[in-house]
Order: C-alpha cells, then structure tokens, then sequence
C-alpha cells in the first residue's frame, strides 16, 4: 500500500498531506536539490542508536563533501550555516520550536513532520486542533519557514528515521545568558530556538519549558 495512503488511515485524528501536496504551502517548500552525496555520507555516519533519537547540531563529515559549497550558495543564499542532523527513533509530537530563520530538512529517509502556524498561536500556546502532518519521503529537499512550528521527525517505519538539518551557524547550541524578560523569551530554550512543551512532558516543563501544547500528545502510527 502507498505510504502516505498508510499513514492517512492509521492517523485519522490528524491531516495528513504529501509535503508536494498545496497545504504545504504555508508552511514550506519543496526544493529541487540534488541531495545524493549528502544523503549517502549521513547514512554512513549516523549510526542509528538502541533507542530514542539524537540530533548534533554540526555533523562534520557532512560539513567535509565538496557539496556543502553548493548547500551554501544555492540554499543559504552564502549566509553562514551548520549542516546537522537528527536521527534515531520518534513516533510521538511532545514539543514545538520555530526559529527566526527558515530550517532547510533533507530526507535521508521516509519521515513524518508535525506541524502547525507560529500565527494561530495565543499568546504562549497552541490551541488543540492546529497541527497537521506531512509525509516527506527520502530524497526530498525542503525549506521550512520561519514562521513554522516544528519538532524533530517521526520515523514511518520500523526502521527509524534520518534527516539532515541545515540552519543559520551557531542555531541550537547552548545559551550564554539568562533568558530575556519580555516578548517569547520565556519561550527561549536554545541559541535562536524557542519552544514549547505538550503538557504531558513533566520532565522537560521541570527542566524550564513552557507548557504551551494543548490537546492530544499525537502519536503517528505507520
């Protein structure tokens, strides 16, 4: 049976588009990229672990191909940028970040995306029934906007996912000062990375984490 089509009929809770599909449009883009050597060298170097899923900001031997020129001129636009990636497995939503710069993702596998505006947020939160999924499969190139609430990937089988993750240098590392007062800087959890917890996700709200995630804690089957 068709992936997608899959996908659909075991998470009826949830749209769920094809990224090529126009619902996509207001949150991305697809790209035609050739991801090829990218995609190899990740398979190779990103070990899948026992469990759960990682994600390295900076994967230098991605950052190493003769490609990340190309990846600088033609999706950066020459602007400086880190080629990451998250990998492992994942089947539930748990959070939501956004950053102030779009996200470029490069499918190393088949994986599911869950994502909802940055503009329906009220204040802080997310009100139940604003996210939708997206299947993106292997190969397939995409820019993520700004304004774009998203998480790391769901895997859509057993064999986990990978995804290569492309941001302005410097994204996601560690902060070195307090969070500022005011504005979403209650929401600030990482260098340019704001984000919001389910509810449910005790630890991560216990760790600073603003509960901003109402509803259901989506779970994708595949």
């Amino acid at each position: 049976m068709d992936k997608l089509q899959t996908l659909k009929e075991k998470n009826q809770k949830l749209p769920f588009h094809a990224v090529t599909d126009p619902a996509f449009r207001r949150f991305g883009r697809v790209i035609d990229f050739d991801a090829a050597s990218l995609i190899a060298q990740c398979e190779t170097s990103a070990e899948m672990p026992a469990e759960g899923c990682r994600y390295v900001p900076v994967m230098p031997e991605l950052e190493a191909l003769p490609d990340c020129e190309r990846v600088g001129r033609v999706l950066r636009g020459e602007g400086a940028f880190q080629i990451g990636c998250c990998w492992g497995y994942n089947t539930m939503l748990n959070c939501l970040e956004y950053h102030r710069a779009s996200e470029h993702l490069i499918a190393v596998s088949d994986l599911a995306l869950l994502l909802a505006p940055q503009q329906d947020m009220e204040g802080f939160d997310l009100p139940e029934g604003k996210l939708e999924a997206f299947f993106v499969p292997k190969g397939a190139v995409v820019e993520v906007y700004a304004t774009t609430l998203h998480y790391a990937p769901c895997q859509a089988s057993d064999a986990g996912f990978r995804g290569i993750i492309i941001l302005p240098r410097g994204t996601n590392e560690p902060l070195t000062a307090p969070r500022p007062q005011g504005g979403d800087g209650r929401l600030l959890w990482a260098v340019d990375k704001w984000l919001i917890a389910h509810e449910s996700q005790t630890e991560t709200i216990a760790g600073g984490a603003y509960p901003g995630l109402h509803g259901e804690n989506f779970e994708i089957a595949y």
